[in-house]
Parts: C-alpha cells; structure tokens; sequence
C-alpha cells in the first residue's frame, strides 16, 4: 500500500509545482509597458494657411530685353536696340529662382549668355528682397567665367509675368578676348512670360 501511495503524492506536488511557476510568468506578461520619453508636440495650421500646400514650378520664357547700358557708344551705335535678340528661360518656385539662362546676341557684338548655378531667393516669407545677386557662368565669344555676380532689381514678380533690372560687368579676361573692349559693364531690363 506504501507504492500505491507515494506516486500519488509526487504528482500531486510535481503538478502543483508547475502551477506555483507558471503563475508568475503569465503577471509579468499581461503588465502593460509604461510610458517613456515626452509627449509628442502637435502641430496645428491656421484656416486658409498653405502650410501643406505643395508649391509647383512657374517657368517664364524671355520674351523682350531692352538694353539700358551701354546704348550711345561708338562701339555699339545709335540703334543697337533694333539688333537685340533675346533668349532664355527662368524657373522660379516658391520665390526662389532654381534655374535660369538668359542670353542676349546684338548684331556686331559676340553673343552673351548667362546660365544660373545656385538657387537664388527673391521672395521671402511674403515680402520681396529687393535687390539681389545672382551667381552663375557668363559665356562671352566662347569664353566662360565662372562665379559671375548678376545684379537683379525686379519690377513686377506674379504667376503670369517677371520684369527685372539686369546689370553684370564683364570679366576682364573676356574684355581683352572680345570685339569691343570698350564695353565694361552691361545693363538691361528683361521681360518674361509665363508658359
């Protein structure tokens, strides 16, 4: 009767014994995790407000440059007006320029042309800058200077037209290498339209 007895008396412990293990393990897993780290900040945009809004790119196309500077030189003549051609685009998005050519070909004078190489910012916040200067690659006769400052007045600036102010000097290197070296510095005002 003593065998009879004792295998009884281990399960009953080897089975209680497994229960008393168990039980914490399955506390510890039912726990929720607590919060860790600062709550998150909301961001909140006023009615009407194009916070979100995606900004597309306005392309304008040059459509009449009027030269300002130099116009009664011996060098040019009286009517080097009627002999400018213009060409060129500018991309313009949220009021920053983000790409550009202008190029200007007058009879008996080489051809220029500038090409824009960083971003330039001409509305800010709402306001308008005012003067600014624009950097890029000036090509003259074949010739490229690089890092060419533009100054750029703007006149009218809306999502059907651009009118600027456009004055540069002409490097030195590309003087000496040009028909005219009596032409210093160049000032014209260039009309856009947007496509």
């Amino acid at each position: 009767m003593l065998r009879t007895h004792a295998p009884r008396t281990a399960r009953r412990i080897g089975v209680f014994a497994t229960v008393t293990m168990t039980l914490p393990l399955c506390l510890v897993s039912c726990a929720s995790p607590g919060i860790s780290g600062p709550p998150a900040a909301e961001l909140r945009a006023a009615t009407g407000s194009d916070l979100l809004d995606v900004q597309t790119e306005q392309v304008y196309h040059v459509s009449e440059v009027q030269l300002l500077a130099p116009i009664d030189t011996t060098e040019l003549g009286a009517d080097v007006q009627d002999q400018v051609t213009p060409s060129g685009y500018m991309i313009m998005q949220d009021g920053v320029i983000t790409a550009a050519e202008l190029g200007v070909s007058v009879a008996g004078i080489t051809e220029a042309t500038f090409v824009l190489t960083e971003p330039t910012v001409l509305r800010r916040e709402g306001r308008d800058e005012g003067v600014v200067y624009a950097t890029g690659t000036l090509s003259v006769n074949g010739l490229e200077q690089h890092g060419t400052s533009v100054r750029l007045l703007p006149s009218v600036l809306t999502d059907r037209a651009a009118e600027f102010d456009v004055t540069f000097a002409i490097p030195g290197n590309l003087l000496m290498a040009g028909d005219h070296p009596g032409i210093e510095e160049i000032s014209a005002h260039v009309a856009l339209t947007a496509e």
